[in-house]
């Protein structure tokens, strides 16, 4: 018998708990049993060891390295066809330009150039996404990006509302990306033309002083208030709002306070079928770089768990999902193994008004990462990038092959890895098992 490469474990007070992503297999060791184990797991030695039966059913080991490729391969196809069950995310940019101006931007470096939207490039992008995307076994759905996607001067308005048609009658659902501040004028839009949005992402960062103050207007302006307006507006039409809040040392602070607000709304009543939020840093991408403010994604999770402990509200709030263990709370089990993160150019693809074809979101508009063009057939894909997207994952990145984490976090985003590395084939990694230990005691699991 011998150790499988994706058995680890996470120190506890009161003794281990041993893992294992690719069986789904969680176990306590107790305290007093510790000690032995780890001298069994350090030298992989489990002759006449009395729980070696029980360690090898739930998948901690191994007959041999064949065995444990078989498995891996049984694995890697199950994550394979539920993936291809997934739907196709086309994402598209409608324009680079923003009427906000706020404090952390990952896009300020973008150039706002004069390309409108207009009917013919729309065409063009439905023309192109109903013949390359027409064998999907689950119909894709389009996100909108920007830029800001509901910006409000009369000419961009009237494409996008061409657009949003196109797709209605196309019966692609949409989700938006969006600032927020003008959802209070382009819900009752939704509603009369019969759109099906699938969601709308909203930013708030914090209590009302706090977010005016990263988040404001080109010219200065307020957007709180706002911005609730909009949200009360799409969630009393039925629409499904993913609330968003990056959060860094200049905010966290104000969390609570943003959690209060949204109960005191009545918006954590509508339950996670109308509601959700979503707790995360700045994309370390192009112009926010790795400012002061930001965390780490580790001290980030610890210090939302002591604010947490002192205002419970944010636990309704948020439920943070700690690679997996909120799933392991909640279905008393760990999730498929996740043998690819990136869906950069497999389950997602971005487009914008130029015509230009890209892999994921936080490739969008940025050249070096730029695969082609729907609107000049002529001008040739870039097969070389797009078959590396394609096989990026777990057992293709070589810093994964043997990492003993790498299916609870597979691989991390392709783009930050290659911002940092120069390669797409190269790892994103977080502290996996320092998190997953904040999550196990948060959710109070073994």
């Amino acid at each position: 018998m011998k150790k499988s490469k994706y058995t680890f474990t996470v120190n506890k007070n009161d003794g281990l708990v041993l893992m294992n992503y690719m069986s789904g297999a969680v176990d306590k060791i107790e305290k007093d049993e510790a000690e032995e184990f780890l001298k069994r797991y350090e030298s992989d030695n489990w002759s006449d060891y009395e729980h070696m039966v029980h360690l090898y059913k739930n998948g901690y080991l191994c007959k041999d390295e064949t065995e444990e490729n078989q498995n891996i391969r049984k694995k890697y196809i199950e994550f394979s066809e539920e993936y291809e069950n997934t739907p196709v995310q086309l994402i598209f940019s409608t324009t680079y330009a923003c009427n906000f101006s706020c404090s952390y931007c990952f896009q300020s470096d973008y150039k706002e150039d004069n390309v409108l939207l207009n009917n013919e490039i729309i065409n063009s992008f439905f023309n192109y996404i109903e013949k390359r995307f027409n064998d999907e076994s689950q119909r894709p759905y389009i996100t909108l990006f920007g830029g800001e996607p509901l910006l409000n001067g009369k000419t961009y308005k009237d494409a996008l509302l061409y657009f949003l048609k196109t797709a209605r009658d196309k019966n692609y659902e949409i989700a938006i990306v969006t600032n927020g501040y003008t959802l209070s004028e382009y819900a009752p839009i939704f509603k009369e033309e019969n759109i099906k949005i699938k969601e709308i992402q909203v930013t708030l960062d914090g209590d009302k002083n706090m977010h005016d103050g990263r988040r404001k207007t080109k010219t200065g302006g307020e957007t709180f208030e706002k911005i609730a307006a909009g949200i009360d507006a799409v969630l009393k039409l039925g629409y499904r709002v993913n609330l968003r809040t990056i959060i860094d040392k200049e905010n966290i602070s104000k969390l609570p306070y943003l959690a209060q607000y949204c109960e005191d709304k009545g918006w954590l009543g509508y339950g996670s079928k109308y509601f959700e939020s979503t707790v995360g840093r700045n994309y370390e991408l192009y112009g926010c770089g790795k400012g002061a403010n930001l965390f780490d994604r580790l001290t980030m999770w610890q210090e939302f768990i002591k604010l947490a402990e002192e205002n419970p509200i944010l636990k309704r709030f948020h439920k943070p999902q700690f690679h997996g263990i909120r799933y392991l709370s909640e279905n008393k089990e760990l999730p498929m193994p996740v043998f690819d993160a990136c869906p950069a150019g497999k389950k997602e693809w971005a487009f914008d008004a130029k015509g230009n074809i890209y892999g994921c979101t936080a490739s969008v508009g940025v050249e070096k990462y730029k695969l082609g063009s729907f609107l000049d057939e002529n001008e040739p894909l870039n097969t070389d990038q797009i078959e590396q997207w394609a096989s990026r994952d777990v057992l293709t990145i070589e810093a994964c092959k043997n990492c003993a984490v790498s299916l609870s976090c597979g691989g991390g985003c392709g783009v930050i890895a290659c911002n940092e590395t120069g390669k797409i084939l190269s790892e994103n990694c977080r502290p996996v098992k320092e998190l997953i230990k904040l999550g196990l005691e948060y959710y109070n699991i073994i």
